[in-house]
């Protein structure tokens, strides 16, 4: 049976090819089993296949042979090859026994030029395994997308479920060496007729049940990586299904598992995930797909990826790609970059020194030079190279095109992680800011702050920053521990930082700037500046020392401490010619209207200017005329302590302390003012005597030789202010108006009347400090009180008037003189009244 069936694929394969070179008409017939179908590539090309029957002939794009079934046909075009594919297939259902043999077989049923797609269905009517295994090289995996080099495509698709389902697409030469598959499978071998295959590559037999989809077996190579890909990539894995890969590691080489691209199903039941069997344990190890996955695998092991019950309304999809990494566990010079989770990122590894037998690896591939992106994890080699004459540059964008939702707020500016345990001289870091329109970047460099990394000068952490504009033109170089706190730009710039110092790489892996994205400012550059005592700033302007660019603008915002003051001193400045507008620098107070400072190119500066409080130090530049000379300045800023700092402590404890004593005797004054309250002082009229008022002090001098009795003036409308009176004139004279005296003054001023009530029958307090005219000569009794003021007023301008003297009393409240109760003490007499004593003791 089997030869007869080899004989007519020969008689077939023979006619077929007689038909072509020759007569262009043959009978094609198909076996047991096996169907055969030409179709073409372009169904409106001008060539066809034409099946004859008898003298007729019925053309089409498709010519379909079912198996035990014979067709006479030609082509009507001369190269059919260009058109036309051609697809042989067999179907085979194994109880026990398996001819491997019959792989072979179909292999010779393809047609010499044309392309063609040998297919394998293999089933089995009991529970068993369909192993597959590929002679030789192996084979390789690869996306459903990608094509083979040498156009010989391996595919394997198992019906286990309901739905048809991939295994894999693969090339030849590869570290995948056999393929299990649970209950059969369909094996698809697609042909490029530019070459002729003799070996199908790969061997099919009958092996146990494996309860699950399929086992791939993967027999790594020594320093290699291989990418594999979930069954049905980039569709989803089948539902709750498993299937497995065997790793085979070489000896002395460890291997490393990298998941590179996953999707992750809506579950129902159970978890999706994956497991390992590790060398030297006999337990399972589970993780989820977003897990570090194991890494320095030291010999054989397994990995099984199950997939949950999925929902049925809204599945999802189970997909993975992964690499495994394999080196050697002797070389030391191997390294993990993880850049997954960074975005606009690229690093580039280079030689500075060319060494010809170093190698830079990535991967399995090595070259001179190598370079990463974001979004991905990979292990590098560095094979016989000096790990001091290789240098990393870095380059990273931050930005975004709309202000509304710019997420870029207080974002640091550090170095990946992954990036910390290379030991790879980092020579250069650079972020590309890009800020939205009408906006400006702010760069806050924390408590370390800023100054200008000038020439002659070193930076002690060995790195600076250099901030480059859109233009290319540098805006400054930076080192950290100085005055600077804040830095504005109105435009997108670039961050550098720039490694100095190769032994003390460590320190700047550490985040220093914040960036930001703020509302647009109208100056080009606005620099925040605090300076401290005992440490001098030097601001330069922007491209210093080239000079400014034209139509520029700069501001320094210097804050004064309470207690301080800041002197800026002008150390080196040049003056362009303007063409158009002018150069300015001025200084202003933050509370101020004008300005202290304002100067213009054909200005003198003066050499220094102090500041007491907060202050904004302004530069602009003009246009300048095509000279050599441009507009650049360099200031320094020294905060200083106030001079009278000392004395005003003094003078405020002193202010203290008085105070506090004007404030002790204020309290005594009001508690003897509040006893004086209590007993209201009486005069006694005495006729003979100068008028006293109990408490009043001693007078140090007599009334002739003092000069309180004078007057320099009088007005004379108190001495005639009734001849004065007329219609429509007030009746009484002014009260409380300074008139000057011209009369006579005698030695004794004139004395008022007491102060107490004539009548005995009502006990009246007499008045005090109310002011009482006397109307009378003196008797032999005090005059009575005239409580009515109008009448009392008319009666003392009378009196004035007829007498031509004035009579004025002043009486002074002090302090009660202490003694008995019953009887009023006597104040100290003048001169006079002592020695009117005298005389009269004698």
């Amino acid at each position: 049976m089997i030869r007869a069936f080899k004989v007519s694929l020969f008689l077939i394969r023979l006619c077929f090819t007689f038909s072509f070179i020759e007569c262009q008409t043959t009978t094609l017939s198909t076996g047991e089993n096996t169907t055969i179908t030409i179709r073409s590539s372009f169904p409106k090309a001008n060539c066809s296949v034409c099946v004859l029957k008898g003298k007729q002939s019925s053309c089409s794009s498709e010519l379909h042979l079912q198996p035990r079934e014979n067709r006479t046909y030609n082509f009507s075009c001369p190269d059919p090859h260009k058109f036309f594919t051609i697809e042989i297939s067999k179907k085979t259902v194994c109880i026990s026994n398996f001819n491997s043999t019959e792989v072979k077989d179909l292999l010779s049923l393809a047609f010499p030029k044309f392309n063609n797609t040998l297919i394998w269905d293999i089933n089995f009517s009991e529970r068993k395994a369909l192993v597959l295994d590929f002679l030789g090289s192996g084979l390789r995996q690869i996306k459903p997308s990608e094509r083979c080099p040498d156009n010989l495509t391996y595919s394997v698709l198992t019906y286990l479920t309901a739905e048809i389902q991939s295994i894999g697409t693969f090339c030849r030469s590869g570290p995948v060496s056999k393929i299990q598959v649970d209950k059969g499978a369909r094996v698809s071998l697609q042909m490029s007729g530019k070459e002729e295959v003799d070996e199908p590559g790969f061997s099919m037999a009958i092996g146990p049940p494996i309860k699950k989809c399929c086992i791939i077996e993967v027999n790594l190579l020594p320093e290699s990586s291989v990418n594999l890909l979930s069954p049905n990539y980039p569709l989803s894995f089948s539902d709750d299904d498993i299937m497995s890969w065997m790793f085979t590691v070489p000896e002395n080489n460890k291997a490393d598992v990298l998941f590179l691209n996953y999707t992750q199903p809506n579950c129902d039941k159970k978890r999706e995930g994956v497991e390992y069997v590790l060398p030297g344990s006999q337990f399972t190890s589970g993780k989820s797909l977003t897990d570090q996955q194991p890494s320095s695998i030291r010999g054989n092991f397994k990995m099984q990826l199950e997939n949950c019950e999925m929902v049925k309304s809204n599945p999802g999809r189970l997909s993975l790609e992964f690499r495994v990494e394999v080196f050697n566990e002797s070389h030391q010079n191997h390294f993990w970059i993880d850049l997954q989770k960074e975005k606009g990122i690229n690093v580039t590894i280079k030689q500075k020194k060319v060494n010809p037998n170093c190698q830079l690896c990535d991967g399995a591939a090595c070259q001179p030079e190598i370079t990463l992106q974001s979004g991905k994890k990979t292990r590098i080699l560095f094979r016989d190279c000096n790990l001091e004459e290789l240098g990393m540059v870095v380059t990273k964008d931050i930005g975004c095109y709309n202000w509304e939702k710019c997420p870029v707020k207080e974002m640091p500016l550090k170095v990946p992680k992954s990036l910390t345990r290379l030991p790879v001289p980092l020579e250069s870091l650079t972020w590309q800011l890009r800020a939205p329109t009408e906006s400006t970047v702010v760069l806050s460099p924390g408590e370390a702050k800023l100054k200008h990394f000038l020439s002659g000068e070193n930076c002690r952490e060995g790195f600076y920053y250099r901030l480059v504009e859109e233009d290319e033109s540098e805006l400054g170089r930076f080192c950290p521990q100085g005055s600077i706190e804040k830095v504005q730009i109105h435009s997108n710039i670039s961050v550098a930082l720039i490694n100095i110092d190769r032994g003390n790489y460590s320190k700047i892996l550490e985040p220093f700037f914040k960036v930001s994205f703020e509302k647009e400012i109208t100056e080009s550059y606005i620099f925040s500046v605090s300076p401290e005592l005992g440490i001098m700033s030097y601001l330069v302007t922007p491209s210093w020392p080239r000079g400014m660019a034209p139509l520029s603008s700069v501001s320094w915002k210097v804050s004064v401490p309470p207690g301080h003051m800041v002197q800026v001193s002008f150390l080196n400045a040049t003056q362009p010619q303007c063409r158009q507008s002018h150069t300015s620098i001025s200084i202003k107070g933050q509370s101020s209207v004008e300005e202290e400072l304002s100067r213009r190119e054909d200005e003198l500066l003066p050499e220094h200017q102090t500041m007491m409080e907060d202050f904004w130090l302004n530069m602009s530049n003009c246009k300048p005329e095509a000279t050599k000379k441009t507009f650049r300045v360099m200031c320094r800023v020294t905060l200083i302590e106030k001079q009278d700092g000392l004395s005003m402590k003094i003078a405020i404890g002193t202010l203290s302390a008085l105070l506090i004593v004007v404030a002790f005797i204020v309290v005594i004054s009001c508690v003897m003012k509040k006893k004086k309250k209590k007993k209201p002082e009486t005069s006694i009229y005495n006729p003979n005597v100068n008028t006293f008022f109990p408490g009043h002090p001693l007078f140090t001098k007599g009334r002739r030789d003092n000069d309180s009795h004078i007057y320099t003036t009088i007005d004379e409308t108190v001495m005639y202010g009734h001849l004065l009176r007329g219609p429509g004139l007030t009746t009484l004279p002014e009260v409380d108006v300074y008139r000057p005296f011209e009369g006579p003054v005698g030695d004794r001023p004139p004395t008022p009347p007491p102060l107490f009530n004539r009548g005995k029958s009502k006990e009246v307090s007499p008045e005090v400090d109310v002011y009482r005219p006397f109307l009378g000569p003196v008797g032999d009794e005090p005059p009575i009180h005239i409580f009515n003021r109008e009448a009392s007023m008319e009666a003392v301008a009378d009196s004035c008037l007829v007498d031509n003297e004035l009579y004025s009393f002043q009486h002074e409240e002090e302090a009660e003189t202490p003694g008995n109760k019953d009887e009023l003490p006597l104040p100290p007499a003048d001169e006079e009244m002592e020695h009117n004593k005298e005389e009269s003791k004698f």
